[in-house]
């Protein structure tokens, strides 16, 4: 339950046709904007907003996106502009405040300095190795970096996002014909995904850190407080998991990265096509945007060319 009534009548009203993660982020994004604007004196009751005007706006978009990437920002903007449309339609005393704000233009990242484009979104080989890597000495392997190189290990295994992981359960694992997870994947069609032979031997050292691990529908994996792994919880696990494996900060943190890294690796060994299946993309447009080459790679390759003449 939404802590806004208003917010709760809104989501309601557009709900129809929308899955309910979009929902849910409509949700969060508007809660989380709220709570900010109370220090720029916009007050969001249960039918009214007291204190909403465009400089109140602004001065909160100033202050926001300060720290914010450009996809961030326009995030929150289309999720904010209907929501006071809607609010002025719904509530004619409520200003219509929604032309204030527009998205910002991204970035060519082709176009601009080799140092001043975005940080790294896939690991290497030799990165994935450290991100997996046990440590020497079984008194430096707690359970909780057990759990991290599964979800890690799972991440890079099958490319699955981090929506769709906080779904698996244990049975999902243990209770499934091997090799294959059943999830919800982007778009609400649940389809049985590729699941690398690798990841078993990861998951199930953790699951013998777990005392429900017979309890084949407990999420697969749990916080320390034994509650189920959401999205941030599997973020900052990540981060943290990255930051032991020594990568630093010219790389993106978090779990988009090992889908990255998932969709360059299976691209090099089968193909774009596979790659872009087993991403469960809908063209390979969408798939070569997650697919990376190495410096090493690169040139490995043009040395590697042989028009026929003799060397």
């Amino acid at each position: 339950m939404c802590v806004y009534p208003m917010i709760d009548f809104y989501v309601e009203s557009v709900s129809d046709g929308k899955q309910n993660r979009t929902l849910e982020h409509h949700v969060e994004y508007l809660e989380r904007i709220f709570n900010q604007m109370q220090k720029f004196g916009v007050v969001l009751k249960e039918e009214s907003i007291d204190g909403l005007c465009g400089a109140a706006v602004q001065r909160w978009f100033n202050d926001f996106k300060k720290d914010k990437k450009p996809t961030t920002i326009n995030n929150y903007v289309v999720t904010l502009n209907p929501f006071l449309r809607w609010a002025h339609t719904i509530y004619p005393e409520i200003p219509d405040v929604s032309n204030v704000l527009h998205c910002v233009r991204l970035p060519d990242y082709d176009k601009l300095p080799e140092d001043k484009r975005p940080k790294e979104k896939y690991y290497t080989d030799e990165e994935v190795a450290r991100i997996l890597a046990v440590p020497k000495r079984k008194c430096d392997d707690s359970p909780l970096k057990k759990r991290d190189r599964a979800i890690a290990a799972m991440f890079l295994g099958t490319g699955l996002r981090a929506f769709e992981l906080c779904q698996l359960t244990i049975g999902s694992v243990r209770n499934y014909k091997r090799g294959f997870v059943h999830v919800r994947r982007k778009g609400g069609v649940y389809k049985d995904v590729d699941v690398a032979d690798f990841v078993y031997d990861f998951v199930e050292t953790y699951l013998e850190t777990r005392e429900d691990a017979d309890d084949l529908s407990a999420p697969l994996f749990m916080t320390t407080h034994g509650k189920p792994c959401s999205e941030v919880q599997l973020y900052k696990s990540m981060r943290h998991r990255q930051q032991q494996a020594g990568i630093d900060d010219t790389h993106q943190y978090g779990c988009h990265a090992y889908r990255h890294s998932f969709v360059s690796a299976v691209e090099k060994i089968g193909g774009g096509a596979v790659a872009r299946d087993l991403a469960n993309h809908k063209s390979l447009t969408i798939t070569n945007r997650y697919d990376h080459s190495t410096a090493d790679q690169r040139r490995n390759a043009v040395n590697a060319l042989n028009y026929g003449f003799a060397r």
